[in-house]
């Protein structure tokens, strides 16, 4: 339990137990997750635990124990602050956007999408994990036809009332573009996919 705390991984002591290890106790097999792994799952799938999982990585790479989201939210503000925006104007309160409380903006979004893809040491592993327009993940059923299909690389979010889709695309120009589409206070969710696919077809289209 010792060392789960100094690895910055907090537990309810309700379900830990803190009997001694037999000294004939032996490793079986350790297993490790590469970054690329869990990004390919948390982003083609909308995985969300995976997404709090990345958040108190982050936490915990800023070396305090024990890894908190309030010092996720210090990198995310630090690099808020990077892009040469007010980091006070956005509220960020978890790992995988599923709390209401998160406020943000396309804006941001695009900033944040265009600093990836300027960094090499992250545009590489970040294309790679998003969800492919009528391929893969969470864009498989759509976009399926057209200039979209295959060129359309893009996460999508969904909240109750909010339908949102921000990526990657290659205009017919063979510019390369990145997008944000946030969608509030919206009846259908069919509606909302329906409107960002139109969008991403007029980027996309000849």
């Amino acid at each position: 339990l010792a060392k789960l705390k100094d690895a910055g991984i907090e537990y309810e002591e309700m379900y830990a137990s803190s009997k001694t290890c037999p000294a004939n106790a032996f490793t079986i097999c350790t297993r490790f997750h590469t970054m690329d792994q869990v990004l390919h799952k948390m982003m083609k799938e909308s995985d969300n635990l995976y997404a709090e999982c990345m958040y108190y990585q982050i936490a915990a790479s800023t070396g305090n124990r024990p890894a908190s989201a309030k010092s996720a939210r210090n990198v995310e503000r630090q690099l808020i602050h990077k892009l040469g925006l007010d980091a006070s104007r956005y509220r960020l309160a978890d790992g995988s956007g599923l709390s209401l409380y998160n406020y943000l903006s396309a804006e941001l979004e695009v900033m944040l999408l265009r600093y990836a893809f300027r960094n090499d040491n992250i545009k590489q592993h970040l294309i790679h994990s998003l969800p492919i327009a009528g391929v893969d993940g969470t864009l498989k059923k759509r976009m399926k036809s057209g200039s979209v299909h295959g060129n359309v690389k893009a996460k999508t979010g969904t909240l109750t009332g909010i339908i949102s889709l921000a990526g990657y695309c290659t205009a017919a120009n063979g510019h390369e573009l990145c997008f944000s589409i946030i969608n509030n206070g919206i009846m259908h969710g069919s509606n909302a996919r329906h409107f960002a696919d139109k969008v991403c077809n007029l980027l996309c289209q000849p």
